[in-house]
């Protein structure tokens, strides 16, 4: 066998070996860390929809907002669910009620660790509705980032009449499946451990930059609740409503409700084009927020939390 090929199989073998010991110290770690139970320092209150525990934060007095209206803030594709919205949702809740619920598989609500359609986006936001109707709210404001912008549309398209304004902040409505959900669905623990890594308690991810320097963060006490990257993996195996969410992308423009659009100029996950052709569906203005990424309240939380409070300012 020639030299070169000897050295290119030794280097595949090689590859291969550290693959094969990455994949199994990150499925070892996930059966470690992943034993939290949902309810594990749970700050709201358990609401069953569909035979499944919800978990709901609320902020003041939701049957008494100042403006008529509670303010319903819907989290994105993150595994901590609504506290990736703390702090900065104290900014809103000093002067608005504030509903802040865990969607089904994330926080402190259900993990299902297994696609179906309880996952669709129109399940999502019937779930929304049960919520409020155990909170004995009619009518919301609604602000959605990511993926909670997705399900907030879909709820003000399901629900016009519970809806009162809506924000959309860095809204994923026109994202398409992408390869990483491919490798994510990977066999042999592969795409488990890829999940981790991406979207869970891994080292390398979302979470673990946003704790970097936070001892006992939330958002990573929260990834360590039990079956939460297989449920990560259910979720985006489950088609939203159609395989390429075409439904949402086209019925966009019904939703009647007044709409601001928010977007972090610098966002690398869902491009500010994005945000340009949702706001012209819309029929609205966009606030572009320079220097931010994907969640722009985190880098600008006053300047956010002020543009969202001058629109949601009844008139």
């Amino acid at each position: 066998m020639p030299t070169a090929l000897k050295l290119l199989t030794a280097g595949i073998a090689i590859f291969v070996i550290l693959l094969a010991g990455l994949v199994a110290d990150a499925n070892v770690r996930i059966a470690g860390e992943e034993t939290l139970a949902l309810d594990f320092g749970a700050p709201g209150r358990f609401v069953t929809v569909d035979g499944r525990s919800l978990h709901v934060a609320t902020v003041g007095d939701v049957a008494a907002d100042a403006t008529g209206a509670p303010l319903l803030l819907v989290h994105g594709f993150a595994a901590p669910g609504h506290v990736t919205f703390l702090p900065w949702a104290s900014k809103l809740g000093a002067k608005r009620a504030l509903i802040m619920p865990d969607l089904l598989g994330y926080g402190h609500s259900a993990h299902i660790p297994v696609p179906g359609n309880y996952y669709s986006l129109k399940n999502q936001a019937a779930a929304l509705a049960a919520i409020l109707d155990d909170l004995g709210v009619a009518r919301v404001d609604v602000v959605g980032h990511s993926y909670g912008g997705a399900v907030a549309a879909q709820f003000a398209l399901d629900y016009p009449a519970r809806v009162r304004r809506i924000v959309f902040m860095d809204a994923a409505i026109y994202v398409p499946r992408s390869r990483g959900e491919d490798i994510i669905a990977l066999p042999l623990g592969i795409g488990r451990a890829v999940a981790w890594h991406a979207f869970g308690g891994g080292p390398f991810g979302l979470i673990a930059q946003y704790c970097r320097d936070q001892p006992n963060c939330r958002w990573m006490r929260l990834a360590h609740v039990r079956d939460t990257t297989d449920t990560l993996r259910a979720m985006m195996a489950t088609h939203r409503d159609s395989p390429d969410g075409a439904t949402l992308a086209t019925d966009i423009s019904k939703i009647a409700a007044p709409s601001l659009v928010i977007w972090g100029g610098d966002d690398r996950i869902v491009p500010v084009a994005d945000g340009d052709r949702l706001a012209r569906a819309l029929k609205t203005n966009i606030a572009i927020i320079a220097g931010a990424r994907h969640m722009p309240y985190l880098r600008e939380p006053d300047k956010v939390a002020q543009r969202i409070l001058d629109f949601l300012q009844p008139r």
